[in-house]
Formats: structure tokens, sequence, C-alpha cells
């Protein structure tokens, strides 16, 4: 049985040089007695553990189906509610919180799917190591932590190196879904995008996309309308155009 102690997700820990500003703080204190059992005991069923080795996708998920990106799941609920509605569709939840995870591994065993995998590791080191070029159908990335005080943005997970990491990643007629309920973090991923133009907002330069009806609410975005915050949608495609 795996030993998920607390220096068992240490990214310290692992062979490879470690960036200096990463999106997160790694917050484990609230493990419960439940999502601990699941990671003990569930792990080495739906984790991939990180490497810098590239994932064979086939073989990870014993077949070939389009392959659902979930950044930074949280609890794993979006992840949990699209698989179980499209069974067709294989899915790789990133995450780095444990109790998240452990409380996702509970629910993909007591629904008894095998159409998702989990990594715990930061995704960007994913993204460059882990995940083979061509190979994700849709993204989603909804509610990223806003780091809200301006000396903090330098922590915010997208920007445009991350989007050049996610269109070497997306099939040719892939999707990334992006959510926020930060005015201020909406502005910062219009700009974001304008500066790259391998994608292509749907909604038309610089505008937000309608709420789409199969997203459901998280609990982030629940506390956010709870606070009256506006919530943002943003759909990109990649450009395929050929440039003149």
């Amino acid at each position: 049985m795996v030993n998920f102690s607390e220096h068992y997700f240490f990214l310290n820990q692992l062979p490879f040089k470690q960036r200096t500003i990463r999106s997160f703080v790694k917050r484990d204190s609230r493990l419960t007695k439940s999502q601990l059992y699941a990671l003990e005991n569930y792990w080495a069923l739906h984790g991939i553990d990180y490497d810098t080795s590239e994932l064979n996708i086939e073989k990870l998920f014993s077949r070939k189906a389009p392959l659902i990106l979930d950044i930074g799941v949280g609890t794993g609920d979006t992840t949990l509610h699209h698989a179980m509605a499209h069974p067709e569709n294989n899915y790789l939840a990133i995450e780095v919180h444990r109790p998240g995870i452990g409380h996702l591994l509970n629910q993909i065993e007591t629904h008894k799917l095998s159409n998702i995998k989990i990594i715990n590791h930061d995704v960007i080191d994913v993204l460059n190591n882990q995940i083979p070029n061509n190979s994700i159908s849709q993204i989603f990335i909804f509610f990223p932590d806003p780091w809200p005080k301006k000396k903090h943005h330098k922590r915010r997970l997208i920007n445009t190196s991350l989007i050049t990491l996610l269109i070497n990643s997306m099939t040719q007629h892939g999707r990334l879904h992006i959510a926020t309920d930060w005015e201020d973090y909406a502005l910062h991923i219009q700009d974001a995008f304008t500066e790259n133009d391998g994608l292509m907002n749907l909604a038309g330069k610089k505008q937000s996309s309608p709420r789409p009806n199969w997203r459901i609410k998280t609990r982030f975005e629940l506390r956010g309308l709870r606070l009256e915050h506006q919530v943002w949608d943003f759909c990109y495609a990649l450009n395929n155009i050929p440039k003149k």
C-alpha cells in the first residue's frame, strides 16, 4: 500500500529544477480521515505519480478517447460531473491540494468510474513533461486563484507562458474554457490571450462568453455569487487560419 505521509507529495523532494514562483501555496492541514483513507487506498488505482516522462494516454486509460484536462479541480465536483455525464471521454484532473484529491478519489470509488485519472503536481511541470503535444480535446480552468494583491499578480496561473503550453497540448479542434469571478483577473485574461494569436476568442476579441449551460457551479463560484461578484466565462479555440 502506498504511504501517503505528509512528505509523499512534497515537491522539493522531486529530482528536477524547481520554479521559484508557483501559482499556489500548499494547504494540507485539514486532511480528514476519509480523505487520508482514500489517498492511501485509491491512489494506486486512479492517481498518476509525477515524473518527467511523457504519458501514454491510451495505455493509461486502456482505451482511445477524447481527453479533457481539468486544471485546479479543487474537490473535483466539475470533473466528477462531466465524467459521469460523458463516459465516452477521458478526464485528467490536476490538483496540488491533497484534501480535494482525497475527496475526488472517494467519489470515483463510490460511483465506480474508470475515466478519471489524477495528478498531484504543478500543472506547469505536467504540461512541460507529461502531456503529449496535440493530445487534449478540451481544457477547463474554472475559478483559478485570482491573487488579488498587485504584488502577487506574478503568481497568477494564466499568463503567456501557460498559454503557449496549452496551445501545444491541444488537438486541432480543441477548446479552452475559463471562468473567474474576479474582474481584474478577467481583464488580465483578456489581455494575455490578446497577446497570443495562437488561440481565437470565440466570443470576439477581448469579449467574454455566455455562461455555458453544461458548466456546473463550483463552490468557489457559489461563494463569489454570495458576495455579489460577477462571473466571466471565456472560450478559446486553436486559431487554425493560415497567416497571410
